[in-house]
């Protein structure tokens, strides 16, 4: 028994120490989006549940010696395909650069085909282990508590997870992280095959000592696996859907992937493990709690600090999940139906990661399947009280939902109006102070407790679900209409929205009865990314981060070489394409961006933004991941170098770690045309301070740069940081001299590196 245990830990801390290891790595070759973590966590879900079905199938013949060598036989497979993509690839799980996607259109079947070749079948044994394992244990030794080895599964999950931040990504480089997990991978495989091969088929399946257990000969019918198939599925769709609101606010980066899969996690460990855990009594009220929390966050959107975001995101997963797994842990069956009702779960969890990664891009505009989910989380708590006939709406008082819908009456009216409830009480108080205030409430007060009284018997004595279950389903009712605000909000003046593997694009059309201020805006998420006016004798005119004074408008106006030639000007990031403003017949502007629909907003018949049309210089538009991009083209001599090359590739507060490491500046040193070049990092960020990162690259470097910060003006010039990184003589240019601080005021941070990035330390 010990043997298995081991086994199972050690599967399952390499199952889940391989998803950070593998998405931080092909991460940069999808522009660093938020959806390369919800694709990779698709296929391994969609492998968690082959996995299972073949453990299934395997557990459903326990005679069958033969399948257990066969077993064995493919765990010794899986090691030597390991050792001969090692000799391909010079490393056993990392694919060769032959794989880098060289069209960023279709981005998931690559990023599923590289996942399929690199750790398909090496992962898909790690999810057979636990299953397979615990049914092979259950029969061989009766009386076993075979759901606690479910839970040591979990353990051996979140405590990869939790090692994998701190100390797996921090200390060794990512080609080491193949090597170490490869080689433990070896270690298991020969556990799991002496495990196979030694497992003994009983006659008759063992019964199990487990307080959990519904009565192990009752048949089950359909109805208890279509809800346990619901409650894995709401999990899973809301382990997805945060992480992706998280990410697209942040940056797409391991620390922010392991942390809600961390909280995903520790639920099922709490809920399979005892239960005496999960109680309704506590994760009730926390749940009703988080969900409120989390709407009113999502409807205050980016104007919330990161932290809090991320804290109201986090407690709606974690007590989402706890009523979901507590639920499907106080109605699991007996060992008898062990694989099924993990191939369920496995089934519900896949279906959750299809929803957000395949079906909510083609279905909706933009993310709203965060708000679709914290509502059916809600629902599928109701329905598992109303299931129960012992729970507290089924046989108790109704005055809990009657707080809960006060409570949602009030969330709902500071979302419809935040100064309805003081204009309620001046009107109150002037009626008081009429002198017939004190009889008018005295009577309400004796006419609600009459009815109240009357009443009580069907609404409030134990046995008469009504009110509380009628107040439940009203309380759902104000969530949702919170939740539908922040969409309304959202689409309040958009003129298009789009969706794609790449963020969510809004453009706006404000100040129409304005000709001097109309104008379109685009939103890159919650973040706008730049506008144009539409005015004809206004619309080149450079806006917003981009204007004269800006860092960028510095570089562009008084680069030594504009005054004798013209100038190769590279921008990595596209948005309305302002900067092409400063272009000059002679000049060449050459944008690289990732996202066709960013390209399509700016030329072509569906274009909102003129700059590039209207620009007199030559425009060159390199659809792809910027970094890749710029690495082929030096390594092909395909373009020149630049005079000035602009770094802007954020996407709504979010940032793309990987074009801010070492190795990222490092080549766009190599893509200056010469010593006078100049490197313009654009850092304005809500949440992040980001000067402390780029002092670090510089510094690590020996280059010089400065600070260009300015204030708000007026409606065209807002407020901007960019980085300038240049040789001294170019940064002493008075005009750029006057404009500019050095970087000495910020922190001193070790500099990130494609290795290594502390997103902890730069949190405003």
């Amino acid at each position: 028994m010990l043997a298995v245990a081991l086994t199972i830990f050690l599967g399952a801390f390499l199952l889940f120490q391989i998803e950070p290891l593998i998405g931080k790595y092909i991460l940069p070759w999808f522009g660093g989006a938020p959806a390369v973590w919800t694709t990779c966590l698709l296929f391994f879900q969609l492998l968690l549940l082959a996995g299972y079905s073949y453990a299934h199938g395997l557990a459903r013949r326990p005679r069958a010696r033969g399948e257990r060598v066969s077993h064995a036989t493919l765990l010794a497979v899986s090691v030597a395909l390991l050792a001969v993509l090692a000799k391909v690839w010079g490393s056993p799980i990392l694919a060769s650069a032959s794989w880098k996607p060289s069209d960023p259109s279709h981005p998931i079947p690559r990023i599923l085909a590289v996942l399929a070749v690199s750790v398909g079948l090496p992962y898909f044994l790690l999810a057979t282990t636990s299953p397979l394992l615990a049914a092979w244990a259950a029969r061989a030794r009766p009386g076993v508590r075979v759901y606690r080895l479910y839970a040591l599964s979990n353990l051996g999950s979140l405590l990869a997870l939790l090692s994998y931040p701190p100390l797996v990504e921090r200390f060794l480089p990512l080609r080491m992280q193949a090597l170490v997990w490869s080689s433990l991978y070896a270690v298991f495989a020969a556990g799991a095959a002496l495990c196979a091969v030694a497992a003994r088929a009983s006659t008759t399946p063992a019964p199990v000592s487990d307080s959990f257990t519904l009565a192990r000969s009752a048949p089950i019918g359909r109805a208890p696996y279509v809800f346990w198939f619901l409650l894995a599925a709401c999990g899973s769709t809301l382990l997805l859907a945060t992480t992706n609101q998280m990410c697209q606010e942040v940056a797409s980066i391991p620390l922010l992937w392991v942390i809600p899969l961390c909280l995903y996690l520790v639920s099922f460990i709490l809920c399979f493990e005892s239960d005496r855990i999960y109680s309704r009594a506590v994760f009730g009220p926390a749940l009703a709690f988080s969900l409120g929390w989390a709407a009113l966050v999502l409807f205050k959107g980016f104007v919330v600090p990161i932290r809090v975001q991320v804290a109201a995101y986090s407690a709606a997963l974690f007590a989402g999940c706890m009523v979901c797994h507590g639920e499907l842990a106080r109605s699991r069956p007996d060992a008898s139906r062990l694989t099924s009702f993990y191939l369920t779960i496995a089934a519900g969890g896949a279906a959750g990661g299809l929803f957000v990664a395949i079906a909510a891009p083609r279905l909706f505009d933009a993310y709203w399947e965060i708000h679709i989910c914290l509502w059916l989380t809600g629902l599928l708590a109701l329905v598992a009280l109303l299931r129960d006939s012992g729970s507290w709406v089924r046989s108790g008082r109704g005055w809990p939902a009657l707080l809960v819908l006060l409570a949602c009456g009030a969330l709902a009216n500071s979302v419809r109006d935040a100064s309805f409830l003081p204009s309620l009480a001046e009107r109150v108080k002037a009626f008081w102070e009429q002198g017939l205030g004190p009889i008018i409430v005295v009577l309400a007060a004796a006419a609600l407790a009459w009815a109240l009284w009357q009443l009580r018997r069907i609404w409030w004595d134990r046995g008469h679900p009504y009110f509380a279950a009628g107040c439940l389903a009203g309380a759902l009712g104000l969530l949702g209409y919170v939740l539908i605000s922040d969409v309304r909000a959202f689409l309040e003046s958009a003129v298009s929205v789009s969706r794609n593997f790449y963020g969510v694009l809004t453009v706006e059309e404000l100040s129409k009865d304005d000709p001097d201020l109309n104008r379109f805006e685009l939103r890159n998420g919650r973040i706008v990314h730049g506008f144009q006016y539409r005015d004809p004798e206004k619309r080149r005119e450079p806006t917003t981060y981009y204007t004269e004074r800006s860092g960028i408008g510095l570089a562009l106006l008084h680069h030594p070489r504009r005054a004798t030639g013209p100038l190769r000007v590279g921008v990595v990031g596209l948005g309305t394409g302002t900067i092409a403003a400063y272009g000059r017949a002679g000049d060449t502007y050459r944008f690289y961006d990732i996202n066709p629909a960013v390209v399509a907003l700016s030329e072509g018949p569906r274009s909102r933004f003129t700059y590039l049309r209207d620009c007199p210089a030559r425009v060159e538009i390199v659809l792809g991941d910027a970094r890749l991009s710029l690495e082929r083209e030096r390594r092909d001599r395909a373009a020149q170098g630049f005079d000035v090359l602009a770094i802007d590739a954020f996407t709504s507060d979010s940032i793309p770690v990987h074009l801010l490491t070492r190795e990222a500046v490092e080549l766009y040193f190599s893509r200056l045309a010469r010593p006078d070049g100049i490197l313009a990092i654009h850092i304005s960020n809500r949440q992040l301070d980001l000067a402390p990162v780029v002092r670090a690259l510089v510094d690590s470097l020996g280059r010089k740069a400065a600070s260009v910060d300015i204030e708000g003006e007026g409606t065209t010039t807002w407020g901007s940081t960019w980085i300038l990184v240049s040789s001294e003589s170019v940064l002493e240019t008075p005009e750029i001299a006057r404009a500019s601080k050095d970087l000495s005021g910020a922190r001193v941070i070790r500099p990130w590196t494609d290795d290594y990035s502390n997103l902890f330390q730069v949190i405003k």
